[in-house]
């Protein structure tokens, strides 16, 4: 196969040429993402938390800063410095900065790798394209040979026209797997600034002020309902007593004494 793959690319066959011109294009996207994934937004995630959070605990905004600079201009390094910023100048506005410089960042790590499964396609179908092509120059070149030579030439030219199709195969099953080599790598980098910007907000973000009751009011409050207490209790009392007096003035008591009683022989 390999053999046929030189021939055919030195004869100059326009799909081959094709594709390995889709199969550079697709090594460089590979190779310019794999260095900046790897070298430029990577970095040692845990020291670099590790020295903001010491820097923040000390109240050292400016070495915290100098870290962030010295660390780099991209990845974690330059969201956490856009927060210091915003700590400095307004605290309130720290959340906002995080978000703003994260959304602004991640599409980075992910930029130019949906074009490695288009390009991975494309040469799918260039391959195709190429084997159909090679079958019906094979087949209408045997018209005008005699008998003896068809079946040679057919062989051959149905082993030429294989060619584009095991090329284009190849290509689009090394661009699908630098693909996933390169998804991984980001999404591993994307892990690692979450779990950065979880720590900023915990360090820089201001906690949320609770709602609280002026001491005054509280007093007054307190007053009003202590005498409002008071007048229940007084009526309440008022009301108890007016009771008790009308029980004792409506009660009539009943005094059977025996001497009242008359015998019945003297009414007789």
């Amino acid at each position: 196969m390999w053999a046929e793959l030189a021939m055919s690319f030195k004869q100059g066959n326009t799909y081959v040429l094709a594709l390995f011109g889709i199969g550079f294009m697709s090594a460089l996207i590979f190779f310019e993402r794999f260095v900046m994934v790897q070298f430029v937004y990577n970095l040692n995630f845990d020291r670099f938390l590790l020295n903001i959070r010491r820097a923040i605990a000390a109240e050292d905004l400016d070495r915290a800063v100098s870290l962030c600079k010295n660390a780099g201009r991209t990845s974690l390094p330059m969201i956490a410095l856009k927060a210091l910023e915003a700590a400095e100048s307004d605290p309130t506005t720290v959340r906002g900065a995080i978000e703003e410089e994260t959304i602004h960042f991640l599409p980075r790590l992910e930029a130019r790798l949906t074009l490695l499964p288009a390009l991975a396609t494309l040469a799918m179908l260039v391959g195709v394209l190429g084997t159909l092509e090679g079958i019906w120059s094979t087949f209408h070149a045997i018209d005008v040979l005699d008998s003896a030579r068809k079946q040679a030439t057919i062989a051959k030219g149905l082993a030429s026209s294989l060619n584009p199709m095991a090329m284009g195969i190849l290509i689009s099953a090394l661009t699908i797997f630098s693909q996933q080599i390169l998804k991984g790598y980001a999404l591993r980098v994307i892990e690692r600034i979450h779990l950065g910007v979880s720590v900023l907000n915990n360090l820089l973000v201001p906690s949320e002020s609770t709602a609280f009751v002026p001491i005054a009011a509280a007093g007054m409050g307190g007053m009003m309902m202590g005498a409002g207490a008071g007048h229940a209790h007084g009526g309440a009392e008022a009301g108890k007593g007016a009771e008790h007096g009308a029980g004792a003035t409506n009660a009539t008591p009943v005094v059977t004494a025996s001497e009242d009683i008359k015998d019945e022989e003297e009414i007789i």
